[in-house]
């Protein structure tokens, strides 16, 4: 997945279409546990395994995506 791509399902899944690739996660005020699973189902769809430990290490969006690839 590119990353173009990665942003607009994050956009979907946040409903905030201000993230960038570099936003930190703290600034997100609609990164939740909600949108936590919302991400793990993009990993799933694309067959990567991520824990939950993976995801609270992340501290951007960028992070988010490193862990895709």
């Amino acid at each position: 997945m590119n990353e173009n791509v990665f942003l607009e399902k994050m956009k979907d899944i946040l409903d905030n279409e201000t993230v960038t690739i570099s936003t930190a996660l703290s600034d997100i005020e609609e990164w939740d546990s909600v949108s936590m699973l919302g991400y793990v189902a993009i990993a799933l769809e694309l067959g990567k395994n991520v824990s939950a430990e993976q995801v609270r290490a992340c501290v951007s969006m960028a992070d988010l995506y490193a862990l895709l690839n």
